[in-house]
């Protein structure tokens, strides 16, 4: 069996969509949403991962996705958690995120937020595997 290892190409941008300054909850009035566009040699990537998650309670990522906070958040600030991620098909998906639901005091803070994500996966077809991997790194401005 052979195995090959593919660069994706990961492209995310924030939207602070309702996400304002003292916004808590699992709830969409205090979510952002980040959006993600995967690529391989410039053709959208669209079957990794299917939708997931109600908007108000915690939801987990697609196997081989990571999401990374916290490694740039300003006192007091909080973690966040993923309430939902969907698949809107092209190699596009969003991922809806609010400030940490398991500690009620957690919420956003005015100022920047930065994450990354990671995507490493695995297919195997015809005996074949095939890594991909990608990752990016994207900013979120709460007011």
């Amino acid at each position: 069996m052979s195995t090959t290892t593919k660069e994706l190409l990961v492209q995310m941008q924030i939207n602070r969509s309702n996400a304002t300054a003292g916004g808590s909850g699992a709830n969409v009035m205090a979510s952002a949403m980040i959006s993600v566009l995967v690529t391989e040699n410039g053709v959208p990537v669209d079957d990794l991962g299917t939708n997931v998650g109600d908007q108000n309670s915690a939801a987990t990522l697609p196997a081989g996705w990571t999401l990374v906070d916290g490694f740039n958040v300003r006192p007091g600030g909080a973690l966040v958690t993923v309430t939902e991620f969907l698949n809107q098909s092209g190699g596009i998906y969003d991922i809806r995120i609010v400030p940490y639901i398991s500690n009620p005091a957690a919420v956003w803070l005015s100022g920047e937020y930065i994450f990354a994500l990671y995507i490493h996966t695995t297919r195997t077809s015809h005996g074949h595997t095939t890594h991909l991997q990608g990752a990016a790194l994207a900013k979120l401005t709460i007011l």
